[in-house]
């Protein structure tokens, strides 16, 4: 999914399920906090709270709005 998709479905602010390295680790409930973008070679990223760095798009699950966030 490209950037323009994926910030056309999830507006920032996006409760999510956030796996910053791989989906074996614990995910972090959080929400996102930027709008994702296209950075290279096909790969979206997203900014999300409570976690530096960018996040592949692939390593985020939204969540329905109302859910709770960690932090």
């Amino acid at each position: 999914m490209d950037a323009e998709t994926f910030n056309g479905l999830y507006p920032v602010n996006t409760p999510v399920r956030a796996f910053p390295e791989t989906r074996g680790e614990r995910p972090k409930i959080t929400r996102t906090r930027t709008a994702a973008v296209d950075v290279q070679h096909g790969l979206t990223v997203v900014h999300v709270d409570g976690l530096v760095g960018a996040i592949d798009i692939r390593g985020i699950d939204p969540l329905p709005d109302n859910y709770p966030v960690e932090a």
